[in-house]
């Protein structure tokens, strides 16, 4: 094993990471309870999306609130990880044209969603050699 087996990652690299993975994990708290949301995700311009139902408890509990995303991949000999903090909103309807045709697993298709946007404000990213 080499003498750190943690290295940071630049914000380039973070992004291309995020980019190539579609499941990630969404931080939100209410009521001064921690929750994790698994949620399918895209990465746009930047900024991180995901959709949600329309009314549901993870909506509520992101829309307008500080938000912590999380994304990351392991294989034998290695792993990374992407963290991004950062503010959560619901689109409006008026940005939703251009949203709908981004590549994300659909998991609830028959449900009337929302998305949500992360605009991040820092991103962490480490790799980790596991050999």
């Amino acid at each position: 094993m080499s003498t750190n087996p943690i290295s940071k990652l630049d914000a380039h690299e973070s992004w291309e990471l995020l980019s190539g993975v579609r499941l990630g994990r969404v931080a939100s708290h209410k009521s001064a309870q921690p929750d994790l949301h698994p949620v399918s995700y895209v990465v746009h311009a930047g900024k991180i999306y995901f959709r949600t139902g329309d009314g549901s408890r993870l909506l509520t509990e992101v829309d307008g609130e500080a938000v912590a995303f999380e994304a990351a991949w392991q294989e034998v000999d290695n792993a990374w990880s992407v963290v991004a903090l950062g503010n959560a909103r619901a689109v409006g309807a008026d940005e939703r044209v251009a949203l709908d045709s981004l590549p994300i697993l659909d998991f609830a298709g028959s449900i009337d969603d929302v998305w949500v946007e992360i605009t991040p404000t820092e991103l962490r990213g480490r790799r980790f050699n596991l050999l």
